[in-house]
């Protein structure tokens, strides 16, 4: 805190001096690089400093400890893992990473939190050539100083507009907020590692989407110039639209399956709610789809067109159907599938490159749905409140249960909170590479490639033990997604943020790269003007789907 207020008042002293500004800058990134950046921005806004001072200062400190991480490893060797500066296990995590692409490990590791040191340093153990290092490494600083400082000036100059008198103050409050969470992250990480206890959500779990993919977005970009193609990934499954990564649908992926092994598949009907048809009309339309296609109750409505979980909703009875097809919209389709009754839950992650035999998986995902047991004294609400978890999603299932939250439940009683296995609807996601085991691999590859031109996608299924589903066995698949699908075991408490922008990086090479290979085979990825459209007509779409359950 003493050094962020230092920071703002020594720059802020040396207005008039760029060069002696732009020095004071450069070296504070030796010591606080973020809340230094921040700091510059805020005084770029107000005035006391021209952005070319703040943007050339920043770059170069921030150039120089990059070059200095290198030079540590360079010259320090082995002695940097017996002093404990970083461990092992992300020593070769970042040594891969120059092994597959020096350009892209440094540029990524720039954007990635926690990557940073272990991967400069690997870069000067590895001995990679200092000129290439450093050319990438000034080249990655001024984009991070650029986009953070841009950001800084525009967001932070609205504010200090209104902020009157209080600049400075308000000013060095965000500096110091921002070097505080820092610290706070890293003292909670070190708490949990030495105590050996399980966080109960991740630091980042419940960022707003747009704040957690903004470092994906530079990433993205690279891979569009390097492949070419700013939209290959939906030529990654040709046979699906999109590819599966807007507006596919979900009846038409499932019937790709060929029969031979639909037995994998819970059976399922998709058909579409006429428009202007009363809901007596429709509700004897579902019953006469249900008889002809051997579907009972419980069953499992959802959009035939939908995404993270929208309108999921499970249907014990007839009742319940139509109170889903009344909130239902006109016009869309929707699938009714059977209810499959294993407890447990999982999302499979498999991809396969054009040409090759065989594919792989990529991740998979064990689901937990959460419940609270009542005590016979608080209510629904109370329960909530009290989970030290589910308070961080109290909108979501308060909304959904408003109409028992204020019940009692007995003591003992489990209450639910979520039906579907959606992370953005309240489930609990876990990391489950240890069921991927070689017969699990294989039944999926077996199914996956008997699906015609699929290459990537998710496979969401339900089973009745872990010791069956690493057998490949006793599962059922209730949905097939496509390249939007997403490695989701990212989502664990325990995953660090590094890790997890890691797994997203490979996962979107993964994607670019079938892309091109399936676009040298011919096939093309959809235009921007149809991925917004499509983007457009989903969201329109979604709007109107019932409350998830």
């Amino acid at each position: 805190m003493e050094f962020a207020r230092w920071f703002m008042e020594l720059a802020r002293g040396a207005m008039g001096m760029p060069l002696l500004q732009g020095a004071i800058a450069a070296l504070c990134t030796f010591v606080l690089e973020d809340p230094t950046t921040v700091g510059s921005g805020l005084l770029v806004a107000a005035g006391k400093m021209s952005f070319t001072t703040a943007f050339v200062g920043l770059t170069l400190g921030i150039a120089g400890g990059d070059f200095g991480l290198y030079l540590l490893g360079r010259f320090a060797q082995g002695r940097v893992e017996r002093w404990g500066i970083i461990d092992r296990e992300r020593l070769e995590r970042a040594s891969a990473w120059f092994g597959r692409n020096l350009i892209s490990a440094v540029l990524s590791s720039r954007f990635l939190p926690g990557m940073r040191l272990p991967t400069y340093v690997a870069a000067g153990i590895l001995k990679v050539p200092a000129g290439r290092f450093l050319a990438v490494a000034v080249a990655a600083s001024v984009a991070w100083t650029l986009i953070l400082l841009s950001l800084t000036v525009r967001l932070g100059g609205a504010a200090l507009e209104r902020a009157g008198r209080m600049k400075l103050p308000l000013g060095l409050a965000l500096v110091v907020l921002i070097a505080f969470g820092q610290w706070l992250g890293a003292r909670r990480r070190r708490r949990f590692e030495r105590e050996g206890a399980e966080p109960v959500t991740s630091g980042f779990e419940f960022w707003p989407p747009w704040l957690f993919y903004l470092p994906v977005v530079p990433w993205w970009l690279w891979l569009s110039l390097r492949h070419r193609g700013v939209l290959l990934p939906t030529a990654a499954n040709p046979s699906i639209h999109a590819g599966g990564f807007i507006g596919e649908s979900k009846g038409a992926i499932l019937s790709l399956v060929p029969r031979e092994q639909r037995r994998w598949v819970a059976p399922w009907v998709a058909w579409r709610k006429e428009a202007g048809a009363s809901i007596d009309a429709a509700c004897a339309e579902a019953a006469a789809i249900m008889e002809r296609n051997a579907l009972v109750f419980p069953l499992v409505a959802k959009p035939d067109v939908g995404q993270r979980g929208a309108g999921v909703r499970p249907l014990q009875d007839s009742r319940q159907l139509r109170e889903y097809l009344e909130a239902f919209p006109a016009g869309a389709r929707l699938i009714l599938q059977t209810l499959v009754p294993f407890p447990h839950e999982a999302g499979i992650l498999w991809y396969r490159l054009p040409g090759e035999d065989r594919g792989r998986i990529f991740s998979v995902t064990r689901k937990e749905f959460p419940a609270v047991t009542g005590d016979g004294q608080r209510t629904l609400r109370d329960l909530i409140l009290a989970d030290p978890r589910a308070r961080r999603l109290r909108r979501v299932y308060l909304r959904r249960h408003r109409e028992r939250q204020e019940a009692i439940p007995a003591a003992g009683e489990r209450v639910p909170l979520v039906f579907a296995g959606n992370h953005c609807q309240g489930a609990i996601f876990r990391n489950g590479a240890e069921l991927a085991s070689p017969e699990l691999a294989a039944r999926i590859d077996e199914i996956a490639r008997s699906i015609p031109e699929f290459h990537f996608g998710r496979f969401d299924l339900r089973f009745r033990s872990e010791e069956e589903l690493s057998r490949g066995e006793g599962f059922v698949i209730v949905e097939i997604n496509g390249a939007g699908a997403e490695a989701t075991h990212i989502w664990d408490a325990r995953t660090r943020l590094g890790d997890a922008y890691a797994v997203l990086f490979a996962q979107f090479r993964i994607l670019f790269e079938i892309g091109a290979r399936n676009r040298e085979r011919g096939f093309r990825p959809v235009t921007v003007w149809q991925f917004l459209g499509d983007l457009l007509a989903y969201r329109r779409l979604a709007q109107g789907y019932p409350e998830t359950w």
